[in-house]
């Protein structure tokens, strides 16, 4: 019965969890010039819609094979639905802010989600308490990321900078209330249903935005290179990437788990910077220099070792494990 079933809020961070939350950090590093390469030829929506087909698949099959209830209860209704349209807006504003600006300025405002997701989590979890450090980092943090979105990319990078970062930077907000979100329905329900629902949810969503909004810009023939991007944006990063993380968020703190994200801007910067053969302008560098110091700053990456009260789920979201 669910009564017995005591939840922990504050397991400590092995060496396995750390290995593999980096290592799908590390993934996550080469999203955005997957991203990038596929809207060449599949306009935003058509890129964020192919996502949340073929990783809505990609899950439902691992949920089959590892014996996982899909199925929602009827107080689950309502959160999930909540969290599908988070994820849409999230994912919509993501694609499209990055068919505006460049990989690199894509790459560094994505990736201030960390800032935000340890800003919001001190306002629900005791566990994840701001310090004077941790508001330190957040000044700095914010600093760069004002410095970075006011930034001009290279036109033949971006067609619309300003618009662009502004996008990025509202999908990455809402990215991290949906982590911190997602980390209070799993803490005692069903993890796969949190990765699964919303990929459903937002299928229609993003049909409806492509028969409501006009294609304006011209795309390239779809090719290997747009079909390889779109598949490991859909499979590593939105599949089985999400589920990961979603599991190791079970686990531990939404702030612990996402402290593993420093990897993530490292590798997407570089990446980005050689693919797409874009300069690191000063600019870029101290602003990334900035908002990786907030991460540092923020982020808590040691472990719990008092027992704390475990955190409530949130109301009406009482699945079973």
């Amino acid at each position: 019965p669910m009564a017995a079933r005591h939840f922990e809020t504050s397991q400590p961070l092995s060496v396995t969890a750390a290995a593999t939350g980096m290592t799908v950090a590390f993934a996550r590093g080469g999203n955005p010039v997957a991203i990038k390469l596929a809207l060449y030829a599949l306009s935003p929506l058509q890129s964020a819609l192919t996502r949340s087909m073929i990783s809505c698949l990609g899950v439902s099959l691992l949920s089959m094979e590892l014996h996982r209830k899909l199925k929602p209860k009827r107080d689950e209704i309502r959160p999930l639905l909540l969290l599908s349209l988070m994820y849409s807006l999230q994912i919509a504003s993501n694609q499209t802010g990055a068919d505006y600006t460049s990989a690199v300025y894509f790459t560094i405002l994505m990736n201030t989600y960390p800032i935000t997701v340890n800003l919001v989590s001190s306002l629900s979890v005791p566990e994840d308490r701001l310090t004077v450090r941790r508001i330190c980092g957040l000044a700095i943090a914010f600093s760069g990321i004002i410095w970075v979105i006011t930034g001009q990319p290279e036109s033949r990078l971006a067609s619309n900078p300003l618009l662009g970062n502004c996008l990025v930077l509202l999908a990455a907000t809402i990215l991290a209330v949906r982590t911190v979100y997602i980390r209070q329905l799993v803490l005692n329900a069903e993890y796969s249903k949190a990765v699964f629902w919303p990929l459903l949810g937002s299928v229609p969503l993003f049909f409806l935005g492509l028969v409501l909004i006009p294609k304006t810009i011209p795309r390239i023939a779809i090719d290997w290179t747009t079909v390889s991007a779109q598949l490991y944006q859909d499979v590593i990063v939105g599949g089985v990437g999400q589920l990961v993380w979603v599991y190791l968020m079970r686990r531990h703190t939404a702030g612990t788990v996402t402290a593993l994200s420093f990897v993530t801007p490292i590798s997407g910067l570089v990446l980005s910077s050689i693919v797409f053969n874009e300069p690191l302008s000063t600019r870029v560098l101290t602003g990334f220099c900035a908002v990786l110091t907030g991460i540092a700053s923020v982020s808590k990456t040691g472990a719990i070792k008092e027992q704390l009260k475990p955190e409530e789920p949130i109301r009406g979201f009482s699945g079973s494990v």
